[in-house]
C-alpha cells in the first residue's frame, strides 16, 4: 500500500510539473519571426487560427491566415505546424525561454531547415 500511495504520488509531481497551466501565454498575441534579413510577424488568434505577414526581406507584404495545430513540449517549448495554401508544409519549435525558433519546411517532399529568433511584439 505504501508503495502505491508513493507511485500516485510521484506520478501526480511528475504530470504536474508537465501542466500546460504554466506555459506562457500566447493566443491573442503577436511574435516576431527574424531569420537574417526576413522579419514575420504571426499573431495567434486563437488555439487553432493563426495569422502572420512577412515585413522585412524577400517576401515582405506577403500574408495568410493559417489554421495551426500545436503541442506543448514543456511549459517553454511549442510544436505548432500547418500547411500553406500555396503547399509549403511548416513545423516549428517555439522556444520561448532563449528567443528561439527551429523551423522545418516540407516543399515538394524537399525539407529545409533554419533556425531564427523569436520576440514579442508588445
Amino acid at each position: 500500500m505504501k508503495y502505491s500511495t508513493l507511485l500516485l504520488t510521484l506520478m501526480a509531481f511528475i504530470f504536474g510539473a508537465c501542466s500546460d497551466s504554466e506555459s506562457v501565454t500566447y493566443i491573442g498575441r503577436t511574435l516576431e519571426y527574424q531569420y537574417g534579413e526576413s522579419i514575420y510577424h504571426v499573431t495567434f488568434d486563437s488555439d487553432s487560427e493563426m495569422h502572420w505577414e512577412a515585413v522585412a526581406g524577400d517576401e515582405a507584404g506577403a500574408k495568410e491566415s493559417e489554421t495551426y495545430k500545436a503541442e506543448w513540449v514543456d511549459s517553454q517549448k511549442l510544436f505548432i505546424t500547418w500547411g500553406e495554401a500555396n503547399g509549403i508544409g511548416v513545423s516549428q519549435i517555439l522556444d520561448f525561454e532563449n528567443g528561439t525558433v527551429y523551423n522545418h519546411l516540407l516543399r515538394d517532399r524537399e525539407v529545409s531547415i533554419g533556425v531564427g529568433e523569436i520576440r514579442w511584439v508588445e
